[in-house]
């Protein structure tokens, strides 16, 4: 048996491909079953990838297109307030989050090895577990709201509204994660295609009740019930889904196993401390702007952040692909090519989701102003710190999705602990920048507490980064010639176009500007296909992307025709 590896090494030359297509073979001179892990990892790969990122664009569009909206209908307090809502929902949920990471990563590896019994104790284990826990921690929250309502710092006027919403969202994201064990195992059996056009659904119909009931005066109790209809319709066709396509699925209390509990309190137990060190790094400018300045001033930092995080979820398609790719890796390849299996995972992860990311963080970054002008109107809200807080966002953003592949290859490697290679460097760092931003501004402000923040997330992902090529014995010459600089061809291209770009936005009216953007962003990806199809990417690779548009184009004309 032969396959075409994600990373090929010919003489001479690194060949790289996203997916590896058995049947466009490249021998790896290794005995054949050293190779059937990457072989069977990658029939759904490329798919699971395409169809997480068409999901991730379409919640992209949904958000970008919704603030807009939002802050003429609401205010940017109480946007802020909103943004602020599941912040706290979102730390009161990591008090189960890791048993999500427990069911993917096993649940990959019993698949692997077909030990079906242990993936359903495993599951029905941790149902056992969450949904009694996510039960005592939303009536905790209930019979102890006059103890928490005063750390939201919630103005009056938002005070009833904010707690029929904090309740609504809290709820409806505890019994999420209480029954999330079936798309978390759809995704551990590497269907994570049919899960991301469930979320794709319900992402749709959030976005129509939302315009409705926030246009009908429901304002964020309307932003709240429409999350519930969300999560409804997104977990109800992924459980039916479940049902109907995984046959060996027999979930019952009577298969509760104390071997089973060790794995969600153990990995999971980890998972769980370092996701709310992650939620309070990616957080923590809005929640210091909240304490210590205002609502509205954590309002502009999520606005500041918006695109860059709305984008940001297109590369986060690679590292869902690779948990549970290397967790099948890291459990059926034989001791000989594991290490080698796992860097070819890691470097054609890391090489296409960082080529995904400059190509969407060079064009915010240079274009910021001409973004900002047409999104959200020529009256800016805090002028003068937004546009630099857009721009410092998007490069930090750059930084922080180098870090995405590694953390997932070690999760799958069953070493998240590793992952506090990046968590702890941050806080110290955090330590540092933001006192330090306090005293160079002379008061807390907006953009002192982006740029510390910013910067603490730049050196922290270079201490992780390092972590990564250590314990998979990479160099770091070879990282940055495969990896890091590819992505510099995107900032030239964009840099390029910023100047016109600006000068063209500035002087027309805003719908004009959207017609100027459009062009901009044309001639972009013209300009980056020649780069790089003449520069970057691979013979390997450009014969790859050729085939799978042949493929798509061949799809098309079967349909054409049988129409």
């Amino acid at each position: 048996m032969t396959n075409t590896p994600l990373i090929a090494e010919p003489p001479m030359q690194e060949e790289m491909q996203w997916s590896m297509d058995p049947e466009a073979a490249v021998s790896l001179g290794s005995p054949d079953a050293a190779r059937e892990p990457l072989v069977e990892v990658n029939r759904q790969f490329g798919r699971n990838v395409m169809t997480t990122i068409i999901a991730r664009m379409v919640n992209m569009a949904r958000g970008v297109c919704l603030v807009p909206f939002l802050l003429a209908h609401l205010g940017l307090e109480a946007y802020g307030i909103w943004t602020t809502i599941f912040i706290l929902v979102t730390y009161v949920g990591l008090t189960t989050m890791g048993v999500s990471n427990v069911y993917i990563k096993y649940v990959a590896e019993f698949h692997a090895r077909h030990e079906y019994d242990k993936a359903n104790e495993l599951l029905s284990t941790g149902l056992a577990v969450t949904i009694p826990l996510c039960a005592a921690i939303f009536a905790c929250f209930v019979l102890g709201w006059n103890w928490f309502a005063p750390l939201l710092h919630f103005p009056p006027a938002h005070a009833s509204d904010g707690k029929e919403a904090v309740l609504i969202v809290l709820g409806v994201f505890l019994s999420s994660i209480a029954f999330n064990a079936f798309g978390d195992m759809l995704t551990g059996t590497q269907q994570i295609a049919s899960t991301q056009v469930f979320l794709t659904i319900g992402i749709l119909v959030e976005f129509a009740l939302i315009v409705w009931l926030v246009s009908a005066g429901r304002g964020i109790r309307g932003l709240a019930e429409a999350f519930l209809a969300r999560t409804v319709i997104n977990d109800g066709l992924t459980w039916w889904w479940a049902h109907r396509t995984i046959k060996w699925l027999h979930l019952s209390p009577r298969r509760v196993r104390k071997e089973s509990l060790r794995y969600v309190v153990h990995f999971g137990g980890l998972v769980q401390l370092q996701s709310l060190l992650a939620i309070l790094q990616v957080s923590i400018d809005r929640l210091a702007a909240l304490t210590l300045i205002n609502a509205a001033a954590a309002g502009l930092l999520d606005v500041a952040k918006k695109w860059p995080t709305s984008l940001s979820s297109i590369p986060t398609a690679f590292f869902a692909a690779l948990l549970p790719a290397a967790s099948h890796v890291d459990a059926s390849s034989n001791r000989a090519s594991w290490l080698q299996n796992l860097q070819k995972l890691y470097l054609s992860g890391a090489r296409y989701s960082n080529l995904c990311s400059a190509a969407f963080f060079s064009a915010m970054a240079f274009w910021a102003f001409p973004i900002l002008h047409v999104w959200l109107g020529p009256a800016l809200p805090m002028k003068s710190a937004l546009i630099p807080l857009f721009v410092i966002f998007n490069i930090a953003m750059q930084f922080h999705m180098l870090t995405g592949p590694g953390t997932s290859i070690f999760r799958g490697m069953g070493r998240v602990y590793e992952e506090f290679n990046y968590s702890i460097p941050n806080l110290l760092l955090l330590a540092i920048t933001l006192p330090l931003s306090r005293w160079i501004e002379g008061a807390w402000t907006p953009f002192g507490i982006g740029v510390a923040v910013s910067v603490a997330t730049v050196l922290s992902a270079c201490v992780l980064m390092g972590r990564v090529l250590f314990v998979l014995d990479l160099k770091l010459s070879r990282f940055l010639r495969v990896v890091v600089l590819p992505g510099f061809s995107c900032y030239a291209v964009a840099g390029l176009l910023a100047w016109p770009a600006t000068q063209l936005v500035a002087a027309v009216n805003r719908w004009q500007g959207v017609a100027v953007l459009l062009a901009t962003g044309l001639l972009y990806a013209a300009g980056l296909l020649m780069v790089f199809r003449w520069w970057v990417l691979t013979d390997g690779e450009k014969q790859e992307g050729y085939r799978l548009v042949n493929r798509g184009l061949g799809l098309f004309r079967g349909r054409e025709a049988t129409a």
